[in-house]
């Protein structure tokens, strides 16, 4: 009867990945926060590859990358939370995961701006001149996919090196505490 009631508490504590994701209550382990952590940059890897293939729909997706900063917060309050800090917290690791990555990007824009910006900028110039907008979608769209490969492994680099340092720096606390049971 016991090995029952503990087989249970052990399937009440496991996470799913929707909990893990979209449930902002409770603490996670730091296994479970790197499992949730890899499906996000997964996930956001495969929408920055998206210009690849259609602009349209990369457009379209780019609302869902917004969308994914809501299993961040949910991942880093839950961290923070099993190291005993408070979930507000997770807004200063937001703020400087989202300032690095601008950075990175503004670097790597500026290193394929060279290559790219001779005829690129002709064309979008005589597109914008002539008055053609899907000239100049056409550009960009041209633009963009010259740089999904670099931007998207950027900022899966930056993701997977920020939930990684946030993971090693914040204590693992192996006993209940005042945000929940142990994990």
């Amino acid at each position: 009867m016991s090995s029952r009631k503990s087989d249970f508490t052990d399937f009440e504590r496991e996470e799913t990945m929707g909990n893990l994701l979209f449930g902002p209550n409770g603490r996670i382990s730091p296994s479970d926060f790197m499992k949730g952590a890899t499906v996000l940059i997964v996930i956001s890897f495969i929408l920055g590859l998206l210009p690849m293939i259609s602009m349209g729909l990369a457009m379209v997706l780019s609302i869902l990358s917004i969308v994914l900063i809501y299993p961040w917060v949910c991942l880093f309050m839950k961290r923070l939370r099993d190291g005993g800090k408070s979930g507000w917290l997770c807004i200063v690791i937001i703020l400087i995961w989202f300032i690095l990555g601008m950075i990175i990007n503004m670097v790597i824009g500026s290193m394929l701006a060279g290559s790219m910006a001779a005829g690129s900028e002709e064309a979008m110039q005589a597109a914008a001149e002539s008055g053609d907008i899907s000239a100049v979608m056409d550009a960009a769209g041209a633009m963009a996919k010259k740089t999904a490969i670099p931007t998207a492994i950027a900022g899966a680099v930056v993701s997977y090196l920020t939930a990684f340092i946030v993971n090693k720096v914040i204590p693992h606390d192996a006993h209940d505490n005042q945000y929940g049971p142990e994990t």
